[in-house]
């Protein structure tokens, strides 16, 4: 319990240096004393959009969780170093988080309405070596576009969905357990 700051999930709300001239609590991103911070190192089989996303989410987070630009910039910077330490180089990592601006928060902050897409999904089985099917089905999109049926019924793009191939874990272990009926 504290008079001068409170925690709630992710933010720690706190009297910062706007309260005696603003009147408004400040946030900061928290962080529990257990995290380690064991980031998906940059060597593992993950898409390489799936990585570029993440860094990109968990900055727009900082953004979103930290109300003093000096602390959002120490934590980006912090956030930086760590992505670096687990084998991420260090131009993407910095081309990615420049995009996120403290100029830019009120726009993360505000809610947003999606409208929703008819969007294909293209499912197929994760494979490092398999090559960009997105730039293939994308090279090769207007053969579909110039028929006029497929083009009514694929109006946009299908988007490309990657699922997990089964692991000898998955085949090894049932799911489900048999159940155990108890006599009275």
């Amino acid at each position: 319990m504290s008079s001068e700051r409170a925690v709630f999930l992710d933010t720690e709300v706190l009297q910062g240096p706007r309260l005696s001239t603003l009147k408004i609590l400040d946030s900061q991103t928290h962080f529990k004393p257990t995290e380690s911070f064991q980031y998906t190192p940059f060597s593992s089989c993950h898409p390489c959009n799936t990585k570029k996303g993440f860094i990109k989410g968990e900055a727009l987070r900082l953004l979103r969780t930290n109300s003093v630009k000096e602390n959002f910039n120490k934590c980006k910077q912090d956030f930086e170093q760590r992505l670096c330490n687990r084998g991420y180089p260090t131009a993407l990592v910095h081309k990615i988080l420049t995009e996120v601006q403290f100029s830019n928060r009120i726009e993360a902050l505000r809610n947003k309405t999606k409208k929703a897409k008819e969007i294909l999904p293209f499912f197929t089985t994760y494979n490092p070596a398999t090559p960009n099917l997105k730039n293939i089905l994308m090279k090769h999109w207007h053969i579909i576009q110039r028929q006029p049926k497929l083009a009514h019924i694929f109006n946009q793009p299908p988007i490309v969905s990657y699922k997990k191939e089964k692991s000898l874990k998955d085949i090894l272990v049932r799911a489900k357990l048999p159940s155990i009926t108890l006599e009275s």
